[in-house]
């Protein structure tokens, strides 16, 4: 009896000792993250993170947003969110401040069943499309050998296969493909008047002018992401593809801008 006595003591003791330096349970309330977890810090240009992957996802879905989420709170997200917020009122009725940033009250409507959708655009402005014999007609040339041609910050005279209007691009090399920016702000009113007199997301036949080489390229109507081209009135760069050319996405052939390759080539 003394024996089991004693091992209830040593037992009892050492379930004691476990317990003092045992690990304490969190208390649920220790997250920083909100209830609902969205972000408590206001979303503005420059932002990364999983919270600009939801607002880019959610602006999609409501139709203010076109492109791939990337994370990264940029200009198009930045433009985007002024659109997606001229269109919403406060719990009063009121008009939000439309400042492209996304602060708690955004963020509140964005994700609730009261957010307005975007307007479904009447018709897609395209440019006027090629009427006789085009002016000039480019050589098919595989973007691997362009873009050891291509000379960053040097303007090129580029060619609208469909009209035959001249404006000047100046090029950066991509992966994949080519980016362009119009070298002046009358250079961006020819090309915005190309497509249509608005940005677009269509895409037209064009020959870019390479030292003594006319080589055929697709060029993209709707500027995105950063501008590196002071005072030219545009919003970004144009994608601009050439034979062989890959899409951001996954490095996949874009086969709308091939088929304007050819066509700039004479063989659409």
């Amino acid at each position: 009896m003394k024996k089991l006595f004693c091992t209830i003591l040593i037992l009892s003791a050492l379930f004691i000792c476990a317990t003092a330096h045992a690990e304490p349970t969190p208390s649920p309330s220790a997250s920083p993250e909100a209830s609902d977890g969205s972000s408590p810090e206001l979303i503005s240009y420059g932002v990364k993170g999983e919270a600009v992957v939801r607002i880019q996802l959610r602006l999609r879905e409501l139709g203010y947003f076109s492109y791939k989420p990337t994370g990264s709170f940029q200009n198009l997200t930045v433009e985007a969110t002024k659109r997606f917020q001229q269109k919403q009122t406060d719990s009063s009725g009121q008009p939000i401040m439309s400042d492209g940033t996304v602060g708690a009250q955004s963020m509140a409507i964005i994700f609730s069943h009261r957010a307005q959708r975007a307007d479904i655009a009447a018709k897609i402005p395209i440019g006027k499309q090629l009427s006789g014999q085009a002016s000039v007609t480019g050589e098919l040339v595989d973007w691997s050998e362009v873009k050891e041609l291509l000379s960053e910050g040097t303007p090129y005279s580029v060619t609208d296969y469909n009209t035959g209007v001249t404006f000047r691009m100046i090029c950066t090399v991509g992966e994949g493909h080519a980016e362009a920016e119009c070298a002046s702000s009358e250079d961006t009113a020819v090309y915005k008047e190309a497509f249509g007199g608005e940005y677009n997301y269509s895409k037209r036949p064009v020959v870019i002018a390479i030292g003594s080489r006319n080589i055929a390229a697709s060029l993209q109507g709707q500027p995105h992401g950063e501008s590196s081209v002071r005072s030219n009135d545009m919003p970004g760069h144009a994608c601009l593809f050439f034979s062989g050319s890959s899409s951001h996405v996954a490095s996949l052939p874009d086969v709308e801008h091939q088929a304007q390759v050819y066509k700039a080539a004479g063989r659409g």
